[in-house]
């Protein structure tokens, strides 16, 4: 589909060299060129990659053995954005963010949770120490303020899952500058987004985001995220539903721009641009280290449909396929994901999204390729609900675990989200009960 082979023969020179002289700020492992960190201004002294025989970087081997290999699914996200769940307060107090990181872990092995997915890049920045992006404001309270001590949040985080028998997956929003709009005002002069403003859109919600169009937005991603594969022992790389903002992004000039491929609808060629990412993550990401779980958590519609006869029968719900512009079942089918997520946040027999519904659409979709299918669930509305809400204590959540166990192409559910089952007894009690209770 690449019409000028000279500037995908340059891209592929310029990405590859991301891979071949890398330079680390404080511990051995993967970061991006020399010309890119130039580029970004964000040129760094420090040790070599470990390398094999071949040249290449070697990965890291003591981490423990992908728990969604070996029996099923029992995740939980642990969100930093907006201090959801950690840590609770920003502070630089190394102490205080060991001690919430203790008490999260120990609180999620008593629950029978076997994997965390910790949100690592809330708004392109990095809750480690990073060559590539400024450590995040939600830990520290400044962007670019690092903890005290030297303490490394990311590092603590694998090495007591592990311990606990915990598989740690680190999440990443790609795209994501902002989550206020007076935000960007705060940002670090460091970040690639005020190093490269050209690689901005400021949407029309008042947030900012890279444009995905973008080939070297592109390129800052898999550096990101190849970054962490290879500094850190993680279990998986995890993306949730945020891609694309919404039908309205304006990126009308990036159209024009970067529309080799001559599409006619814009539609399709937002999918596209998003695809050549997921490809290129699944490449590296595999090439680098083929047992590391590589994984999306779209919207629990793909496209509904009334205006796709692929889609389900639901009404709403913010497909990914039209709105994130995800292809989202492509990417299952194809294989260029290691599992698929959806998060089915509606109760059995909602009007618009049935739960039922979606979970049969899901399992029917995927029944055919080697994808593996989880179940994002939606924790968070047991909460503040009346005893006439089908989530009152967990019996809902309860119910859809049942339905999830007997769908023989599920493989698993991912919960949402941790202080929400943290604050909740009686929805700890419903995980619990199912998950220290052996299944028929």
């Amino acid at each position: 589909m690449i019409k000028n082979f000279s500037k995908f023969l340059l891209g592929l020179i310029l990405f590859n060299s991301i891979f071949c002289s890398a330079l680390l700020p404080a511990k051995a492992g993967f970061t991006p060129s020399n010309a890119f960190l130039k580029q970004t201004g964000q040129l760094a002294s420090a040790d070599h990659v470990n390398l094999s025989d071949d040249g290449n970087p070697v990965p890291a081997t003591d981490a423990i053995p992908s728990m969604d290999s070996v029996e099923p699914m029992r995740g939980i996200y642990v969100a930093t954005v907006l201090n959801l769940d950690y840590p609770q307060t920003p502070t630089t107090d190394s102490q205080v963010l060991q001690s919430e990181i203790d008490d999260i872990i120990n609180t999620c092995e008593e629950l029978g949770f076997n994997s965390i997915f910790l949100q690592v890049r809330p708004c392109a920045d990095a809750l480690y120490p990073s060559a590539v992006y400024p450590w995040s404001k939600y830990l520290t309270g400044t962007q670019d303020v690092a903890p005290d001590n030297q303490f490394d949040p990311l590092a603590y985080w694998v090495e007591q899952s592990h311990a606990h028998n915990l598989a740690l997956h680190a999440w990443v929003n790609p795209y994501r500058i902002t989550k206020k709009a007076s935000d960007w005002n705060a940002i670090s002069a460091r970040n690639p987004a005020k190093l490269h403003p050209e690689w901005v859109i400021h949407h029309t919600n008042g947030n900012y985001y890279f444009d995905p169009a973008i080939p070297e937005v592109r390129e800052l991603v898999v550096t990101g995220i190849m970054e962490i594969l290879t500094n850190y022992d993680v279990d998986g790389i995890h993306l949730d539903d945020y891609f694309y903002p919404g039908i309205d992004f304006p990126d009308d000039a990036s159209f024009v721009k970067y529309n080799a491929d001559n599409y006619l609808d814009k539609n399709n060629w937002r999918r596209h641009n998003v695809d050549l990412l997921i490809q290129e993550l699944d490449t590296q990401i595999h090439n680098y280290k083929p047992d590391c779980s590589f994984g999306i958590s779209p919207s629990g519609v793909w496209e509904n449909a009334s205006a796709n006869p692929l889609g389900s029968n639901t009404r709403g719900g913010n497909p990914s396929y039209s709105k994130q512009f995800a292809d989202t079942r492509t990417w299952a089918l194809n294989g260029w994901v290691d599992y698929i997520a959806p998060q089915i946040y509606w109760e059995n027999g909602n009007r618009f999204c049935d739960y039922a519904t979606l979970l049969d659409w899901w399992s029917t979709t995927l029944a055919s390729c080697d994808t593996k299918l989880y179940i994002a669930m939606a924790d968070y509305r047991a909460n503040e609900v009346s005893g006439s809400s089908p989530w009152f204590h967990g019996a809902e959540l309860s119910k859809q675990m049942g339905q999830n166990l007997m769908q023989e192409n599920v493989g698993g559910e991912i919960h949402f989200r941790y202080r929400s089952v943290a604050s909740n007894p009686n929805l700890q009690q419903a995980i619990k009960s199912f998950y220290k209770t052996p299944q028929v």
